[in-house]
């Protein structure tokens, strides 16, 4: 039973000093300025295809088009938006977004409709 003690007080003490697992999916931004996001767009669609936000959180959403994507990827569509951008090879396209107060999400898509991201405002 002796053992157990310092075993159990270890165990509280670290719990108390939140020395637990991190369950938030937001890196902290670097800095003053908005957060930088990279996505591509290829023929396997947005990598990554959902990213984590707070509300009222600035981003920059850097998307880099890869040509496997094709026409359809060359386009990217914030509908609520209303935002469309044309993306090309040789240099990302930069939006700038302050996302919402509410929960929820902010969709992205190509210019198809057929690729699809999401921003998710938790």
């Amino acid at each position: 039973m002796k053992t157990l003690l310092p075993i159990a007080l270890l165990v509280v003490s670290a719990l108390a000093s939140g020395c637990r697992k991190s369950e938030s999916a937001v890196p902290a931004a670097a800095g003053n300025g908005p957060r930088r996001i990279e996505v591509t767009v290829s023929n396997q669609g947005f990598t990554p295809p959902r990213v984590v936000g707070r509300p009222g959180e600035d981003l920059t959403l850097s998307f880099r088009y890869d040509k496997s994507a094709g026409e359809c990827g060359r386009e990217v569509v914030l509908p609520a938006q209303n935002i469309k951008k044309t993306l090309t090879e040789d240099n990302p396209t930069e939006i700038a977004l302050h996302l919402p107060q509410e929960k929820g999400e902010v969709t992205f898509t190509c210019g198809m409709n057929m690729l699809r991201g999401a921003i998710v405002v938790e």
